[in-house]
């Protein structure tokens, strides 16, 4: 396979996009109007801008790097963008690992799926807010139908098309749920894996896929690999900091 050519310097923009007014679906217009939604999208830095290239243009990507580094925000910025701009795309699912941290399992949660899951999606669902501008916005995407919440468990036997699939917390998915996963994707759709290697809440952490299967594709030109490290943090620069003196007491 052919090996895939570096971004350089050069290509590293500020970029605001104003989505063309024009090109929404009229189902999704009659029930939510995106058209009047601006996303403006600053990648922040080159590796920023490597994944939103990458999530443009390719039908899988896989993106690691460590706590704060952008990687969900922007992911859902350029699906957002996608989705207006590119009638093929209808609609953007979110999945994540329900593993839970150790020692803070949360019982039995009453109510619908949609309430069972939302403590688990605030990663997802507190960033989109961020990203529209309000709390309120979100909420009747996914009553529209255009942005859906889904448990690993009920995407098994079907296939995802025209979506833009996001999976978050990758680390905590083994293999063979990775290709669970993956072998869902159907025409017209992406699927974007991300997660921090570093943040592995499985017990065994060997289990883990994520470190495996970006090493397994990162000379591959139909699959994109992005990696961030420490330095791209973006939340807060003392995170870094903290992060390095951590690993001397592991």
């Amino acid at each position: 396979m052919a090996k895939k050519k570096n971004l350089t310097a050069n290509d590293l923009e500020d970029v605001s996009i104003w989505e063309d007014q024009t090109q929404i679906t009229q189902s999704v217009r009659n029930r939510v109007n995106l058209n009047e939604i601006p996303i403006r999208v600053k990648c922040l830095n080159e590796k920023q801008k490597q994944l939103k290239n990458a999530i443009e243009e390719e039908e899988i990507i896989i993106s690691i790097g460590p706590a704060g580094t952008g990687k969900t925000y922007v992911s859902l910025k350029t699906a957002l963008h996608i989705l207006k701009t590119q009638p093929q795309y209808r609609r953007i699912v979110l999945i994540k690992s329900l593993q839970v941290i150790k020692g803070e399992e949360t019982g039995f949660l009453p109510g619908t799926l949609r309430e069972k899951m939302e403590p688990y999606m605030h990663s997802f669902t507190g960033n989109i807010d961020k990203i529209l501008g309000d709390r309120v916005t979100c909420g009747k995407l996914m009553d529209a139908g255009v942005i859906s919440v889904e448990p690993i468990a009920f995407i098994r036997g079907n296939t995802l098309d025209n979506s833009i699939i996001i999976i978050d917390e990758t680390q905590n998915i083994d293999m063979h749920t990775f290709k669970t996963i993956v072998t869902r994707i159907g025409k017209n759709s992406k699927m974007v894996f991300l997660g921090d290697i570093e943040q592995v809440d499985r017990k065994m952490i060997k289990e883990s896929c994520l470190e495996r299967v970006h090493k397994a594709f990162k000379d591959y030109d139909f699959v994109a690999t992005i990696e961030f490290v420490n330095d791209e943090c973006v939340r807060n620069e003392i995170i870094p900091k903290v992060l390095e003196v951590l690993k001397t007491i592991e």
